[in-house]
């Protein structure tokens, strides 16, 4: 068991949410939980807040075994879909007598790293993608819970971030765009290199892909052009608004 996956669920871990955090509402810090309360203010009758994600590449053979439809836009996003099918399945199995509430994927603005900070799985990096010790960037956020559940408090993971000891700093020299020059995130540079037509940021991150940082976690290219392509869509559909 890594030290990110503190939950005995068979169902969440063979999912690939394999990242589980719990905290108690009373306990957050006071700023955060007043501006999880200001978005969401049903937040305030709920005991406990699960944060739950994923690292590696098994949520992603999950995802794909359950015969989701990645080719089309109009029918919801299939990998927040699977997320809330899986999540709300565990919750009703486990905790059928306990109230819950699964807030994001949703309408509602979550400070979702600021949440991985307070569990120890977030460190910021170059190229504005969290870099966790263990699987370096190739982790994400999936679901945040509110949920009258008594479930042990997460202990903090407390790692150093792996860029304080990257001397190369291969991601900085590896961006086609220079938009990480002098270690500042340019994003008019990024975006407007992504939107050239032989652009080979894309559907993808040169500058992510060159980062050592957990590099046998890394996500298979199919997984890598669909985020990416995504966020062009959004890019896109924005430009020609």
């Amino acid at each position: 068991m890594h030290p990110y996956q503190t939950n005995p669920s068979a169902l969440l871990n063979h999912a690939g949410l394999n990242c589980h955090a719990v905290f108690d509402m009373a306990s957050l810090p006071p700023d955060l939980r007043a501006r999880l309360v200001a978005s969401c203010p049903q937040a305030a009758s709920y005991r406990q807040l699960i944060l739950i994600g994923h690292g590696g590449t098994a949520f992603w053979q999950a995802l794909q075994a359950s015969g989701r439809d990645f080719t089309r836009n109009d029918i919801g996003h299939p990998v927040d879909d699977f997320t809330v099918s899986i999540v709300q399945e565990y919750l009703q199995s486990e905790f059928a007598g306990s109230a819950y509430e699964i807030i994001y994927p949703g309408s509602y603005t979550v400070s979702l790293q600021e949440l991985g900070k307070l569990a120890g799985w977030h460190h910021p990096s170059p190229f504005m993608v969290g870099i966790n010790p263990t699987f370096g960037s190739w982790f994400a956020y999936r679901a945040v819970v509110l949920a009258n559940t008594d479930l042990p408090v997460t202990t903090p993971v407390h790692t150093a971030s792996p860029c304080a000891s990257c001397v190369a700093k291969p991601c900085i020299s590896s961006c086609p765009a220079a938009a990480l020059d002098n270690g500042q995130f340019n994003l008019p540079k990024c975006i407007g290199y992504r939107q050239q037509a032989d652009s080979a940021c894309k559907n993808t991150c040169m500058a992510r892909v060159s980062c050592p940082a957990g590099s046998e976690h890394r996500y298979s290219e199919a997984q890598i052009h669909y985020h990416y392509g995504r966020s062009m869509q959004v890019i896109d559909a924005f430009k020609a608004g």
